[in-house]
């Protein structure tokens, strides 16, 4: 199916289905990896990355607008696939990009995966860093726990240096929800800042301490400990400010 020249229409996209489910790969263990990805087996085909990151790029050289105009089924890498392919649009306006990470972020992104992966590949990010941290700042109020993840895994992959940690930092401690994916991306952004931003992100740990449930709050200095870019010393340190129950 070639994938640049490829016409969209209902049609085409059922062609296309059937196009994906040839990809699968037939020695991984389905069951195993549909678990990985907190997934049922039913919304999963089997295809590695490196393939679905191929297949968005040929289609992001050709009518990439019709195909985000087609609906896609619940499968994961369905999902993924229309992700990077906005990720990979070339000479693109960066507001029409926007519109399309919106309505991506708002309806497909369901899962940590899906998530992670298209927010990582979004290099386009790095050219507009401004303006697309006004387009995520508010997303921690959101009642949507996958819009607030992609806020955080944004932070992560963009937002680590001199110039936003403050703001990020700020944005870490009002932060309030019971979700394990929203928690455990939390940790994780903090446990990255202490590495890029040691002196700042120690002393945001201590003095907003009781701004954290006891979860988030052990679950990163347990992340920070595991990390082999922390001294053994700043280790033993943190781990002093472990919250006991």
């Amino acid at each position: 199916m070639d994938l640049t020249k490829t016409i969209w229409t209902e049609e085409k996209y059922n062609e296309f289905l059937i196009y994906l489910n040839s990809k699968q790969d037939r020695v991984w263990d389905i069951e195993k990896h549909s678990k990985i990805l907190s997934l049922p087996t039913d919304k999963v085909i089997g295809i590695k990355t490196p393939i679905l990151r191929e297949i968005a790029k040929e289609i992001a050289m050709g009518d990439y607008k019709e195909f985000l105009n087609q609906k896609p089924n619940d499968i994961y890498e369905e999902k993924i696939i229309r992700g990077l392919v906005i990720s990979y649009l070339k000479k693109v306006d960066y507001k029409e990009i926007e519109k399309y990470l919106y309505d991506f972020y708002k309806t497909y992104v369901d899962s940590w995966a899906v998530c992670d992966v298209v927010v990582g590949s979004l290099k386009i990010i790095n050219k507009h860093r401004e303006e697309y941290f006004d387009f995520i700042k508010e997303w921690h109020l959101s009642s949507n726990p996958w819009l607030i993840r992609v806020q955080l895994v944004s932070f992560i992959d963009y937002y680590f240096d001199d110039e936003y940690i403050d703001k990020v930092l700020d944005i870490c401690k009002k932060v309030k929800s019971d979700e394990y994916y929203v928690k455990m991306s939390l940790a994780w952004l903090l446990s990255i800042l202490f590495i890029k931003q040691r002196e700042k992100t120690y002393k945001f740990l201590i003095d907003n301490r009781d701004s954290f449930d006891t979860w988030t709050y052990n679950k990163t200095i347990q992340k920070i400990r595991e990390s082999l870019r922390v001294s053994q010393e700043d280790k033993e340190s943190i781990k002093n400010l472990k919250k006991r129950d």
